[in-house]
Parts: C-alpha cells; structure tokens; sequence
C-alpha cells in the first residue's frame, strides 16, 4: 500500500500515527542542536530524547533551515550527540475542578505526594494567546477582598491586572495571602516562580494557613532551570483560563513577576 503524501502543511504535525524524529548534532551547556526537524517544527515546539536517567526534554527556541536549536527544561541535559530527538509538539495540560487543593509543577505534573492527578476531558495548549481586545468583557463589578485599606481606597474590580511593588521583608506575601482568603473568588491560582523550596511549604502552611480547598498552585523554585521557571506562569495561567471558562472567579497570582523576568532573560 502506498503511503499517503505527508507534509507539514499536510497533517505530518498533527497525524497521531507519525512520529517524527531528528538527531541531535551539538550539545552545549545551555542548548542542543537537532538534524531533522526544521520542517516539522514550530517555534515552542517540544523535543524529547533519552538520556542515561530518562526522557530529555527541551522547547523549541531557534529554527534554522538544517538545524533546530532547543532549550532543555531539566538543569543538566546529559543526551549525546547522535541521540535521536523525537517532536512531541506543544506542552498541553487537561485540568479538571479535583485539581484544587493540589501543587504541580510547570508541567501540571503533581510534586504534593497525594497521588496522581485526575486528568481532565480536554487538554488545553500552556502557551496561547490572549483573547481580541473586542472580545474582552469591561470591567465594572468590584471584589469585596476583606482587605479594608484596599476595599476602601483601592478597590479591585473584577478582570483587573495589579501589581504590588515593594522590598524585601515588607509584606507583599502577607498581603497576597489575605487576597487569596478573600470570599469573592471560587478559585485562586498561584505561581510561586523562583522561591525558595522552603517558601514554598511556608506559602501553603502558614500563608495560606492550610487552607487549599480553592487553591491550585504551580511551582518553580530557584534550583530548577530558567526553562521551568519561565514555564510556571503561563501553566498557571492556562489553568486559571479553564477555570473562567467553567464559570468561576479567578484570582491568579504570579510571585513574583520579578524574578519570571529574570528567567526570561536567562533564556534569552
């Protein structure tokens, strides 16, 4: 039988039935190189080889007609030259309301050793665009935060963007704490990007003060890659996103925008 004509404009990226593979040509302490795959591959594609303790996996930053350079998630990338690199397209996550409560990575895998997470009825793309600007609701409903400096002189409307700026040691944590406790919202998304792994549990245990039934936070610490760290936020905010859809408020908070900025330079 003959094999039906596969392009890339032709369904090649999407036919679940094809895998499509390069090999990877020059390995560096920030990137590797892939044969193969520049016609098969999107910017913010991913690739994943195998490596001596598992699968390797690293986002797409550079196409060049012969080459695709990639930049891996993981802080060591220890795949060899000659390794076969595999496209697996696009990060995607599938969250579902039994995702509250629970802490993942940039992934949406669970790093809260209470199991696996339920996998919802569609998967959704972590990296999208943001919605036409006709297409966006006006803001007009306030949001009773329980915060009385702010309910009375800066209140917070609903669809709002904030952001909080100060040093170090002054409160912003503390302050985001209480807006997340705040009664008006159904669901809170929090990412936490380059924090301590210590910050962390204080975040949930003392900030939160354990109370997660509306909380879905991702994480990235410090002593994960500039990859992971850049990652975090547009998981988070794919995961706030579906929870919109269904019909909640959402409030998301990224902490801190600061340090996404650094990853994303570190990156660059």
């Amino acid at each position: 039988m003959r094999r039906p004509r596969q392009t890339p404009e032709t369904g090649a990226l999407t036919d679940p039935r094809i895998r499509i593979s390069g090999h990877i040509v020059d390995v560096s302490p920030q990137a590797f190189r892939v044969a193969g795959l520049s016609p098969f591959v999107r910017l913010g594609d991913c690739v994943i080889s195998p490596g001596p303790e598992g699968d390797e996996l690293g986002e797409v930053v550079r196409i060049e007609e012969n080459a695709a350079t990639v930049k891996p998630f993981a802080v060591r990338f220890q795949s060899a030259v000659r390794t076969t690199a595999w496209r697996t397209g696009p990060i995607t996550l599938a969250p579902t309301a039994s995702w509250k409560g629970r802490t993942v990575d940039a992934f949406g895998r669970p790093c809260d050793d209470l199991g696996p997470l339920e996998k919802g009825p569609r998967e959704i793309i972590a990296d999208t665009l943001p919605d036409a600007a006709m297409k966006r609701g006006r803001i007009r409903e306030a949001v009773k935060t329980n915060v009385k400096a702010i309910d009375i002189f800066t209140p917070i409307i609903k669809g709002q963007r904030l952001g909080i700026f100060a040093g170090s040691g002054v409160g912003k944590s503390t302050l985001m704490g209480m807006l997340a406790r705040a009664k008006g919202f159904d669901t809170i998304v929090v990412a936490l990007v380059g924090e301590r792994g210590r910050e962390v549990r204080e975040f949930l245990e003392e900030t939160m003060q354990n109370d997660l039934s509306r909380l879905v936070t991702v994480v990235a610490t410090g002593d994960e890659s500039p990859m992971m760290r850049r990652l975090a936020p547009k998981t988070a905010m794919s995961i706030a996103e579906y929870f919109r859809d269904q019909g909640d408020h959402v409030l998301l908070i990224v902490d801190s925008v600061t340090r996404l900025a650094h990853a994303a330079r570190d990156v660059a």
